[in-house]
């Protein structure tokens, strides 16, 4: 049975989530807009379009059935709000990877755990959505970044498939009091963290910038913004998951890790990603277009989860905005 919260419960809650939100955006408080979902009208109109011209044209219930388009939608425009329209549409495209993949290994395992073998004896993978992923969307990446930058991203894609797989084989399993860093390693995976840290970093023309693709001004960064894209979601999610009484969460696990409950727990996490966007930031200091992207996307990722109903925050702050 999901937990009834008390008042104070969700005051300590509503706290930390301003406390991070505002350390994160350059002080941005959660108002009407912040619960507010960005109009997507334009962008889901021309992935509609450019979907029904691809192999997935006959097949777009798949990627409806459960609002995934949409959501895809919502995530490139909020995401990747600073760096262009044809930006946000091919990021709408890896997205839709993100949701569809997750809901088939829910439903059709086999399929997602033979996907490297039927990608390298080139069969048909076994789903619309993901041969549509593999052979159409993947090309695309190399016209707008670096070779090595479009390898990464297509690596994390599949990784985060393993990453799901995992986390339901030990969903229910407590953390061993000698396996610490298993919480890390599985988070890192399941997230799609490593992909989205490179699409918010990387500059539209990035491509064209020989030899390196400007690569080397922020990969130093990378791994702190994959904890920083974590730790968002982690941080924000943690209302509606708390109500919804899952368990096996990275909160539920770093909890049960540090020996404290769940709301403090989450307070210490958002003091984490603070510090996290600091570092960022302060590496980035001589590198202002890729600071502006890495800000940009900040706000955007926050504006994402605090506007989403999915997150249920309207709920909490609806009388108190």
């Amino acid at each position: 049975m999901a937990p009834m919260l008390s008042e104070t419960e969700n005051a300590c809650i509503r706290e930390t989530l301003s406390y991070f939100v505002r350390g994160v955006t350059g002080g941005r408080d959660i108002d009407e807009d912040a619960l507010t979902v960005t109009n997507i009208d334009k962008l889901r109109a021309t992935v509609t379009s450019q979907l029904k011209s691809t192999s997935l044209g006959d097949h777009m219930d798949l990627i409806n059935s459960k609002n995934q388009l949409n959501y895809s939608c919502y995530v490139a425009a909020d995401f990747a709000n600073a760096q262009g329209f044809d930006y946000q549409v091919v990021h709408a495209m890896l997205t839709i990877f993100f949701f569809h993949a997750e809901d088939i290994l829910e439903d059709k395992p086999d399929v997602m755990h033979n996907l490297q073998l039927k990608l390298a004896t080139g069969e048909p993978l076994g789903d619309p959505v993901l041969d549509w992923y593999a052979r159409e969307v993947t090309p695309l990446l190399w016209k707008h970044f670096h070779p090595l930058v479009s390898n990464m991203i297509i690596v994390a894609c599949y990784d985060f498939v393993n990453g799901i797989g995992v986390e339901q084989l030990v969903r229910d399993a407590p953390v061993h009091d000698q396996a610490p860093q298993f919480p890390e390693w599985l988070r890192f995976k399941t997230g799609l963290s490593p992909m989205y840290a490179l699409l918010a970093l990387a500059r539209h023309s990035d491509v064209t910038l020989k030899p390196s693709g400007g690569f080397e001004k922020y990969v130093q960064t990378v791994p702190d913004v994959v904890v920083f894209t974590n730790i968002v979601n982690d941080v924000i999610s943690f209302y509606k998951e708390l109500l919804a009484g899952e368990k096996g969460n990275y909160i539920d696990m770093r909890a049960e890790k540090d020996g404290v409950d769940v709301i403090t727990a989450q307070r210490k996490l958002a003091d984490e990603g603070i510090a996290v966007y600091n570092r960022v930031v302060a590496t980035l200091a001589d590198e202002p277009e890729y600071r502006a992207n890495f800000e940009a996307y900040a706000r955007g990722i926050t504006h994402f989860h605090t506007s989403s109903p999915r997150y249920r925050l309207r709920e909490l702050f609806g009388s108190n905005t």
